[in-house]
């Protein structure tokens, strides 16, 4: 602790009289206020106070049915665990190769495994979550071909729409939504078709989409296009099952990793995955690991591409991105690396399955119950007659969700009135079901 003297010498050195000055800007009556806190304790008997508190959270042992972008997916202990090693435990870049050689190997890894999934040419390691992924895939768009028009589905989440607007702030650009089909749930080609022209940057597509259609219709895109960018964003899970985005046209993949090992959290952390042909390399975002030789002839890894303005010309940089989520992108790795491409594809086909149970449950109570007809993959719009009661029949039943359509989007939720998602994935029993569908009849 510093001598007094100490202390007056450095408050003469930065030109104050007293340690109070230090806290001028400080309120005084605020200054002056004592904390009301208790005595100290021990630390059994804060772990004991802490256990006390958590039990009186009432969403103990309720069944889950919430989702749209958070999933309550099965996360493997080894996941945990190979995440929690000292070696790997930080969300930064490793920035000297000659030290960290084991996390550059698996960001390596990383990207080869979600090119492998996505058949894509590139993945960067990696994005902060995939709704900043969207919009600075629409950024990278207008790099490369500098056009302004941007197409995005009506079914994009207002909050998502929000991003995508704040990130293109002081750029020449046109947001414009394309319809959707209100029988099926899929892209209206016609009407994407007619809005179309040679100022068009990008169009968005989403599989599923915001209404939780996996939608036949994206792969149609690519023939109406024209010179414009397809960026796509998918639930990775469904990609055991349905076509890989590299396959139909897609320029810029993106994907919210949230799925693939990396708990809920009470909302966080997630992971943007961003994947893109090779020609765009030069106009993306974030960093690349790559693997050379090093002096000695042997296997090397290094970060062959950085983007930040930190580490290039300023006029040159394409993104800021710092706490690149490397951590969650070796959670997602080693997720994907322990279930393999057969357990992928069970998992998709259990969700989809899953879905199908939910909406036929409901459809037996009320015919009109799921206002879209496509197939469905983890969220299941519902229609509810009695919106006022849902609650407190969920409630009754210890049964979380009920996210509704106009918290998500204000404009659908006006063609699709009183509509609520609940959502599914492999932990969804049959018991779950019959269970939700029964607190739930009452409303519909």
């Amino acid at each position: 602790m510093p001598s007094e003297s100490d202390v007056s010498e450095m408050l003469k050195e930065i030109g104050l009289d007293t340690v109070d000055s230090l806290y001028s800007g400080i309120p005084g009556k605020l200054r002056k206020q004592q904390l009301d806190l208790d005595h100290h304790i021990s630390e059994y008997e804060l772990i004991k106070r802490a256990e006390s508190i958590a039990g009186e959270n009432r969403w103990n042992n309720y069944i889950n049915f919430l989702g749209c972008g958070s999933y309550d997916r099965i996360v493997p202990a080894s996941v945990d665990h190979i995440i929690s090693r000292s070696e790997f435990i930080t969300s930064y870049t490793p920035y000297q190769p000659e030290v960290s050689q084991g996390m550059l190997q698996s960001l390596f890894e990383y990207q080869s495994t979600i090119c492998d999934l996505t058949e894509m040419d590139v993945t960067n390691s990696s994005m902060y979550d995939g709704v900043t992924g969207i919009a600075e895939a629409v950024r990278m768009a207008h790099r490369v071909n500098g056009k302004s028009k941007v197409l995005v589905p009506e079914t994009l989440y207002d909050s998502r729409l929000a991003v995508i607007e704040s990130y293109m702030e002081g750029l020449p650009s046109k947001i414009e939504k394309y319809r959707i089909n209100r029988e099926t749930g899929y892209i209206d080609l016609e009407d994407l078709a007619s809005r179309v022209d040679n100022n068009t940057s990008c169009i968005l597509v989403e599989n599923p989409n915001g209404m939780g259609v996996l939608d036949p219709n994206v792969t149609k895109v690519q023939e109406i296009k024209k010179g414009a960018l397809m960026i796509s964003f998918t639930d990775p899970i469904s990609l055991g099952a349905v076509k890989p985005p590299g396959s139909y046209g897609v320029d810029i993949s993106i994907m919210e990793g949230q799925s693939l090992g990396i708990h809920q959290n009470f909302g966080g952390p997630f992971l943007g995955i961003m994947s893109f042909r090779k020609e765009y390399v030069r106009k993306s975002p974030g960093r690349i690991i790559g693997q050379t030789q090093d002096h000695n002839g042997k296997r090397a890894f290094v970060m062959t591409l950085q983007t930040r303005e930190q580490h290039i010309r300023r006029e040159k940089a394409t993104s800021n991105i710092c706490s690149n989520q490397a951590l969650m992108a070796l959670a997602s790795l080693s997720y994907l690396s322990i279930i393999g491409s057969g357990g992928l594809r069970k998992l998709a086909l259990v969700t989809i399955n899953n879905s199908i149970k939910l909406k036929k449950a409901l459809s037996a109570v009320s015919t009109k119950a799921v206002p879209v007809s496509g197939t469905l993959f983890s969220d299941v719009p519902v229609h509810v007659r009695k919106p006022n009661d849902l609650a407190d029949s969920l409630r009754k039943n210890m049964i979380q969700g009920g996210v509704p359509l106009s918290l998500l989007s204000r404009e659908l939720s006006g063609e699709f009135p009183d509509t609520f998602f609940f959502s599914v994935t492999e932990k969804t029993g049959q018991s779950d079901i019959d269970k939700f569908a029964k607190a739930i009849e009452v409303v519909l």
